[in-house]
């Protein structure tokens, strides 16, 4: 009976980890985990080749490390940073926003990101836009006018969707919850703001520049049909960040895995070039970066006094 027990006990808690996806596989002797798990950012899973993406980088990571690879599917950047914290990710693209959190919540190190042949880090831009034929022209428009105005953010820790455009609006004088009509945050597809605004089911509304541009070379938008009024600084470029548990080998090896992808899988270079193409971001390689490559962000997130990184 005794046996019995211990093997219902031992089947229960097999079930219970596999229904929860919490419990991670064994570890090697040389601290390795089992299995690589990498979770593509929630923003690039969305955009079109996300499938065949996915796929030829876990192909790639498999051969190059020589251990088997994992895609996780996470839905969007809070979700992301938990699966990190709680083990259940290795390795993740982070946009510069999320991985700020992510380095200092779940143990993220950040170890490659796009930038240029002298090795300095690439960036984007956020904009602000309004619908066509909207009479605000301005930020100052929008504070004449901040209790008629229904304004739409990305994700709450997006970095071109959330934090530059809210601190424009800051700079504006503007505190988009206690002035605006109605804050709304879009999710982590930041065309989606794009094509709220287009159909006028916001007044408002701040994403990546490059949103609008991919949608403007699908055909899914007009130039005319959304006006840009404010334009960010440059941005640091997203990153990819490994778990900092993981063995400084392993780290090492990602590293040079990523960085290599050019000269050793050129299908799978083209994809993220074809990419980058409708980004509107600068950098032509990845390039070693380290944690404070993104400490001007950090400065530059601290000019929003108690800023929460979820939805109210």
């Amino acid at each position: 009976m005794k046996r019995l027990w211990k093997s219902l006990i031992v089947l229960s808690i097999a079930m219970l980890c596999l229904s929860l996806g919490s419990c991670r596989a064994s570890h090697a002797s040389d601290g390795r985990p089992a299995v690589l798990h990498f979770a593509f950012s929630p923003q690039q899973e969305q955009l079109e080749g996300g499938g065949l993406r996915k796929e030829l980088m876990r192909k790639y990571l498999q051969e190059q490390l020589h251990m088997p690879v994992d895609v996780v599917k996470v839905e969007g950047y809070a979700s992301t940073i938990e699966a990190m914290r709680t083990e259940k990710i290795d390795l993740a693209n982070f946009g510069s926003l999320s991985y700020t959190i992510a380095a200092q919540t779940a143990g993220a190190e950040a170890i490659t990101a796009m930038g240029n042949p002298d090795g300095t880090l690439g960036g984007y831009r956020s904009v602000i836009a309004v619908p066509r034929n909207s009479p605000y022209h301005s930020l100052q428009d929008l504070k004449a006018h901040a209790k008629d105005i229904v304004f739409a953010f990305g994700d709450p820790a997006s970095t071109s969707g959330n934090l530059y455009p809210r601190v424009g609006l800051l700079n504006a004088g503007i505190n988009p919850e206690k002035d605006f009509k109605k804050v709304i945050f879009a999710g982590t597809s930041q065309p989606a703001t794009v094509l709220m605004i287009k159909a006028g089911k916001v007044d408002a509304g701040g994403f990546m520049q490059a949103a609008a541009n991919r949608l403007l070379l699908t055909h899914k938008i007009d130039a005319s049909d959304i006006n840009v009024i404010w334009t960010s600084d440059p941005i640091p470029n997203s990153c990819y960040a490994v778990r900092k548990g993981l063995p400084e080998q392993l780290k090492k090896d990602i590293q040079a895995a990523l960085i290599a992808i050019p000269t050793k899988d050129p299908a799978l270079w083209a994809n993220l070039l074809s990419l980058r193409s409708t980004m509107s971001i600068t950098g032509t390689q990845y390039v070693p970066v380290k944690d404070s490559d993104y400490d001007g962000l950090r400065r530059y997130s601290g000019q929003v006094k108690d800023f929460n990184f979820v939805e109210k």
